[in-house]
């Protein structure tokens, strides 16, 4: 039995010992009986790393050579190769033997201390040749021997990767570090499967079932989040062996060749014994591809990226019998995938039953508030599992932080819309929702039609899926308004209202930035405005939305039928998105019947009547602001017809002009503000209108006049 080896520096100095062998061979007169005695050499290694790894040692060189199936003579140069990287004088002896001088063991040399006669020489330097691809593991580019077959001399450079492990066999790539995560069976950090547990189940047992050595790849569709790379970990726990996962976005970045690339994210799953794991598969889906071309950073157009996708099936078939492709859309292969078992599975943003569960799972322990309702949040928010998870985490840290008892519906909400990233803002506005249903005056069918509209987001989930209205309403769950009337009626308010109860974000598209004169560009922009809002499940909200979406017309030339194109654009877009749109416009009728049936809610803003104006005056004088207690509220509702935002514009400036005096606001400051609103719209007040109150105007005007001109 042979004895194992203590340690890393034993092993080293019999690969020094060997070594010295092979060259002796070279330099005595009986190379034969040298050559004999190196194998014994060589042979005794191999038996005592055996020993070892039955001691329960590691024995990382023997271990690479058994992973990539090296042959006698492949291990020999791989020998010769480490020596001048433990003890550089080798680098000399190498010199002295070759006639270029080269300090690192050329192919030649390596036949020369191996094989005695040219014919077995000769063999193996074809089979050298025919297992470029393995030896690219151990053997840096350009140092292989046979990228020139005339040069025999080209010096064997070890890569240091091999030099790394044979220390440190539990190292990693440097090449690969932070840019690759390695997953191995048994970690606690791996989360729970709270929605694919049987789906994960599901793969195992299919998995298994499969011919022996038969490579299995499936391809996860899905958006970022959407526990792509956790249910691949789960199968991997299932199947006991560690995950390579790398991110070909990040990977891409680091300037190098896609070959190169595959070089060392293969061989570190081939060294691990791991399943493979791409995420970002949707770089590679393209006709051509920007990929980098190893030279730096520079981006430029390859080959067809069928190529790309093909070397990767191939190269990942070699090392591992698991290969998982994550990617955000969806893969129809150009060539077929080879040895490999394709399934394809989906997974998307889970449904409010879903999102429930995880939100259960994620808060399960934490202080909630009593008025917080899961199920409200789950329906609001269409996060995917790791959005979840990663607003549970930032919910409590703002709780911690703001030294809350609780996590109330404000703390939550905010970690929700901080998982939702997107570019809304360079395509609309945001507006803040600070109105509440107090400050929104309306008739009491309006406003019933407002909460009415807001109770079917709230109550989405109950009707939806509990009671099995989802099943018959597969279309268009989305909720669309419009809201029709004068200018200044409440109608950016009562938006501004529904945002604020539902706790969501409220952007107000800018139509000057989306409408064009080119035929296409509107749907083009229009496409983006609704790409970006699933992201962020705001309210999207279009002012004057008749400029962009009116009455279609009869097609009498192009123009009228382009204009019919995007009025039917935007209904498709409204219809696919399951969150919330307002349309606004001073004039229904510039709404075609179609388009007005397809609307959840078309709810009319009417100018006040003269107890909600005296409504709107009341209310939109603040607590703080210092006034005189004898304002007549109701001569101002009676005397002027005016619109809730005319109102609103009064009493600021009102408040303006008691600020300017140093005086609390009284009447006259607020019938002087109502003069300059009615003026910039041609209306004169004057001494019918302002009745009782015009020689208390008249006075006012006369003592300003008199402290102006003194």
């Amino acid at each position: 039995m042979a004895e194992p080896y203590e340690s890393t520096q034993d092993y080293i100095q019999a690969v020094l010992h060997l070594t010295d062998r092979r060259l002796s061979a070279l330099e005595s007169g009986e190379p034969e009986k040298a050559l004999l005695l190196a194998d014994r050499v060589e042979e005794r290694i191999r038996s005592r790393c055996e020993a070892t790894v039955e001691a329960g040692g590691v024995a990382s060189l023997d271990y690479l050579f058994r992973v990539f199936h090296l042959s006698p003579f492949e291990r020999h140069c791989v020998y010769l190769s480490l020596t001048p990287e433990l003890d550089a004088a080798y680098g000399d002896r190498y010199a002295a033997l070759q006639s270029g001088g080269g300090r690192l063991p050329g192919l030649e040399l390596c036949l020369r201390t191996f094989a005695g006669g040219m014919a077995r020489r000769e063999e193996l330097l074809g089979q050298w040749r025919g297992r470029e691809d393995v030896l690219s593991c151990f053997f840096r580019a350009g140092h292989r021997g046979a990228e020139e077959r005339s040069d025999l001399s080209a010096g064997l450079k070890l890569d240091r990767r091999i030099v790394h492990f044979l220390f440190d066999y539990m190292s990693e790539d440097p090449a690969l570090k932070g840019m690759v995560q390695t997953y191995w069976p048994g970690e606690e950090t791996l989360p729970p499967l709270v929605l694919y547990e049987d789906l994960a189940e599901r793969m195992a047992v299919w998995s298994a079932a499969l011919p022996r050595e038969t490579p299995v790849l499936f391809y996860l569709k899905g958006p970022r989040g959407a526990g792509r790379r956790t249910l691949a970990r789960h199968l991997c726990q299932r199947e006991e062996r560690p995950l390579l996962l790398a991110d070909l976005s990040v990977l891409f970045q680091q300037g190098r060749s896609w070959e190169e690339i595959l070089l060392h994210v293969c061989r570190e799953a081939a060294i691990r014994g791991a399943a493979l794991a791409f995420d970002g598969f949707e770089l590679l889906q393209g006709k051509e591809e920007s990929i980098p071309n190893g030279e730096g950073s520079t981006l430029v157009k390859t080959a067809p990226s069928t190529l790309h996708i093909q070397m990767l099936l191939e190269r990942s078939a070699r090392v591992c019998g698991r290969l998982f492709l994550l990617s955000t859309v969806a893969w129809q292969p150009e060539l077929p995938c080879g040895l490999w078992q394709r399934v394809e599975l989906e997974l998307d943003v889970p449904g409010t039953a879903g999102r429930l569960a995880l939100w259960r799972h994620c808060l399960a322990g934490k202080p909630l508030a009593e008025a917080v309702s899961l199920e409200t949040l789950s329906i609001k928010f269409a996060l995917t599992p790791g959005q979840i998870a990663a607003a549970a985490g930032e919910a409590e840290r703002l709780r911690q932080w703001e030294e809350a008892k609780t996590l109330d519906e404000d703390i939550l909400h905010r970690a929700c819309r901080a998982q939702l990233s997107h570019s809304l803002g360079k395509m609309a506005s945001r507006v803040n929702a600070a109105y509440t249903w107090e400050d929104l005056i309306l008739p009491p069918e309006q406003k019933r039609r407002l909460q009415n509209a807001c109770a079917q987001v709230e109550f989405r989930h109950r009707v939806y899926d509990q009671w099995g209205f989802g099943k018959k309403v597969a279309y268009g769950r989305g909720l669309s308004m419009l809201f029709t009337g004068p200018p200044g009626t409440g109608k950016t308010m009562a938006a501004q209202v529904i945002a604020n109860r539902l706790g969501l974000e409220l952007y107000k598209v800018d139509l000057s930035g989306v409408m064009s004169k080119y035929v296409g560009e509107t749907e083009k922009q229009l496409g983006a405005v609704f790409d970006e809002v699933k992201k962020s499940q705001s309210i999207l909200f279009f002012d004057e939305a008749d400029a962009l979406f009116g009455k279609r017309s009869e097609t009498k030339d192009s123009h009228d039928r382009y204009a019919n194109v995007q009025t039917s654009y935007l209904l498709q877009k409204m219809e696919e998105y399951d969150g919330i749109v307002i349309l606004a416009s001073n004039f229904l009728q510039n709404f075609d019947e179609a388009f007005k049936r397809r609307l959840k809610f078309i709810i009319d803003f009417t100018l006040p009547d003269r107890d909600r104006r005296e409504k709107i005056w009341r209310s939109v004088l603040p607590a703080d602001l210092p006034r005189d207690e004898d304002i007549d509220f109701d001569f101002l509702a009676r005397s002027f017809e005016l619109s809730g935002s005319s109102i609103k514009n009064i009493a600021v400036s009102a408040a303006f002009l008691a600020a300017e005096e140093g005086v609390p606001m009284g009447m006259v400051h607020l019938l002087l503000a109502t003069q300059a609103e009615q003026n910039k719209t041609g209306k004169t007040v004057g001494a019918d209108e302002l009745g009782e109150y015009y020689p208390q105007v008249q006075a006012h005007l006369k003592s300003r006049l008199e402290q102006e001109g003194a």
